[in-house]
């Protein structure tokens, strides 16, 4: 009976050790997430249903950096679609791309490469260059490209959303939402979805350099499937990340995070979360109901010189993430191998027509001071048809 009794004891003490143990995790995993900042904007949606899992303050207006470039990938597969392009169009380095700031190629001005080889290098290299590029390749010149953004953002829904640029350098006419980039994000998955493995591949090699993209969950986080991550001083750790499990896809979105390793972590989490629900309100129905909340910078957290001296922020193909819910890296893809050249089908006519414009201000023939003209009319009315020009009449034969 002692005996039986010690067994129903141990039997019981099990439950109570399970519950020890989830509540153990459940504080080791904020801990590790505390620095992503819990009040920062996120969103979590299941991009098959469009049902939203989870969110906070996803209407809040947020500088989106190098999110921005899922719109420019989104005008430019529209285009694709619509026959203005086709992969092998080619992407001409300009003088103004040449000269944008890192995270760049540093392709020369006059380098040509394929319209798919430029996205490729877009979302796994974040080059702003590239993006300067594809924009003027595909409608002529960036601001010709920047109207397509807010076209496309407009009719989309996104009314949190303007674009002053297709690379996210920071403008404070460029801000976007949670919900908005996973509006955008669901979009690109539903449209085209044949596009959908360049945002898994997690490095590209160009020569002998590799770049790996730093979307931390790629060959950490189980399901991982993109897609793109951004940051600048004012806008802080930005990503919005893909994982599909057991047949469902979603997509979270997390703006602000302290550092890169904390993105990732918070964005593993809120999917990890977001696998275990269930929601019942559609993205195209969660919409903004109070006034709107502009961005506000937040460099002097992010880019401080006590922030800089604490973060850990680490190349991205040998980056150690002290958390559960990213395991090591394990290499589940070589890097993919991109070149310049390859050029096979014509360019845009939008690039042709912006090609072949006039450079600079055209100069307009002026009258010379005084001058008239047979009839003591002003020269500049010289150009006016008159209806009274005489036609020329045949002579009569001799």
């Amino acid at each position: 009976m002692a005996r039986q009794e010690g067994k129903k004891k141990q039997s019981g003490s099990r439950p109570l050790l399970a519950v020890i143990v989830l509540a153990l995790v459940a504080l080791l995993i904020p801990a590790n997430a505390s620095r992503a900042d819990s009040a920062s904007p996120s969103i979590v949606i299941d991009a098959t249903s469009g049902t939203v899992l989870s969110s906070n303050r996803a209407f809040d207006r947020w500088y989106p950096a190098s999110l921005t470039k899922l719109m420019t990938v989104y005008v430019t597969m529209r285009a694709l679609h619509s026959g203005e392009i086709q992969p092998g169009s080619p992407v001409t380095m300009s003088q103004l791309a040449a000269k944008e700031p890192p995270s760049k190629m540093g392709f020369p001005a006059g380098t040509r490469l394929r319209v798919d080889t430029a996205l490729q290098i877009l979302v796994v290299k974040s080059a702003n260059d590239v993006a300067i590029a594809l924009a003027e390749s595909v409608a002529g010149s960036v601001p010709l490209f920047v109207e397509r953004m807010n076209a496309e953002a407009r009719r989309l829904g996104m009314a949190d959303s303007h674009f002053a640029n297709p690379n996210g350098l920071h403008s404070p006419d460029q801000y976007s939402s949670a919900r908005d980039l996973a509006v955008l994000s669901q979009q690109i998955f539903r449209e085209f979805p044949q596009f959908s493995k360049i945002f898994s591949v997690p490095a590209i090699r160009y020569g002998k350099e590799v770049d790996y993209s730093y979307n931390l969950l790629l060959e950490r986080f189980d399901g991982a499937d993109g897609m793109k991550t951004g940051f600048i001083c004012a806008s802080g750790y930005n990503m919005v990340a893909s994982a599909t499990r057991n047949g469902r896809h979603l997509i979270a979105v997390v703006l602000g995070a302290f550092s890169q390793t904390d993105r990732a972590v918070e964005a593993a989490r809120l999917l990890l979360s977001g696998f275990e629900g269930r929601g019942d309100t559609q993205i195209d129905r969660f919409t903004r109901t109070a006034a709107p909340v502009p961005p506000t910078s937040k460099r002097g957290t992010i880019c401080s010189k006590t922030a800089y001296e604490t973060r850990y922020d680490p190349g991205a193909g040998d980056a150690k993430i002290d958390s559960p819910l990213l395991g090591q890296r394990r290499t589940l893809m070589a890097p993919l191998e991109v070149k310049i050249g390859g050029v096979d089908a014509p360019p845009s006519e939008a690039f042709l027509t912006a090609a072949l414009a006039p450079k600079g201000k055209v100069p307009v023939p002026r009258p010379r001071p005084g001058s008239r003209d047979v009839d003591d009319q002003p020269v500049t009315e010289r150009a006016i048809l008159r209806s009274t020009i005489p036609l020329p009449v045949r002579r009569p034969a001799q």
